[in-house]
């Protein structure tokens, strides 16, 4: 049952299934962000899908507190948006979700660290929003502009430990690297090396949830080197490699 409120919510791994009363079902696969308001309960149905694993981040909005919190535009724009996911969750909204996720406070300091990382996490989601409904994203790039920037993301998630250079990359799909550049910028809200940064941490965080016990070993497999690989972890999730492999066990 999904409580009455204003909801934004990230998934930031896994393949999830979504029936609701109000909106039908829709697939919601990682990467995406989504924004909706309830009147009153509604019926939901969440399905994992795949493996079944799932990492996500929802915030509720009480609905008479929202405006004085986060102001009438932004609550407006929240309000006549529908649930069906973005396609792209914007870096930065990513890396303060892993964070929140990440967060090992308790008490009052907990409370005001999850408020001001949720402030700041609808923030970059709305803006993110807003541009891609005033159509002001890709608006430049044509179809086969999009398809080659898909078969860059792709090579890049198949050879994440050893990518290939920019100008590689942008001689495997058939462009150029300006081109390249400005359009994955464009079409997925990140720089080419920070798309392979994200990413490479993600992985790690899945291999050191998933068992492995030898933080230089995950390092290397995502391609870092063990003596900095400690420190980008710690900056994008808000925790230490050796912090999270410690708490699950």
């Amino acid at each position: 049952m999904t409580a009455p409120g204003h909801w934004i919510g990230t998934l930031l791994e896994g393949d999830l299934s979504v029936k609701q009363a109000r909106f039908g079902e829709r697939r919601w696969r990682d990467g995406g962000a989504t924004m909706f308001s309830c009147r009153e309960p509604t019926p939901t149905h969440h399905m994992a899908m795949k493996d079944g694993r799932i990492s996500a981040v929802f915030i509720q909005l009480d609905a008479d507190a929202a405006e004085p919190v986060i102001g009438g535009e932004a609550l407006s724009f929240i309000t006549r948006s529908g649930p069906e996911p973005m396609q792209v969750l914007p870096e930065l909204a990513r890396t303060i979700a892993w964070q929140m996720l990440g967060c090992r406070m308790t008490g009052a300091g907990r409370r005001l660290y999850m408020t001001g990382k949720a402030l700041e996490m609808i923030a970059h989601v709305v803006s993110a929003a807003d541009t891609q409904g005033n159509g002001h994203q890709n608006a430049a790039l044509s179809t086969r502009d999009i398809a080659r920037l898909h078969e860059a993301r792709d090579i890049l998630l198949a050879e994440l430990s050893h990518p290939p250079s920019v100008p590689e990359l942008a001689r495997r799909v058939g462009t150029n690297a300006k081109k390249l550049g400005s359009g994955f910028q464009e079409l997925f809200g990140t720089t080419v090396y920070g798309f392979v940064k994200q990413n490479r941490l993600d992985v790690a965080r899945i291999l050191l949830e998933g068992g492995e016990t030898s933080i230089s070993h995950v390092a290397r497999q995502v391609g870092y080197q063990p003596q900095h690989f400690a420190t980008e972890f710690r900056r994008r999730f808000g925790l230490s490699p050796t912090q999270l492999a410690g708490g699950r066990r």
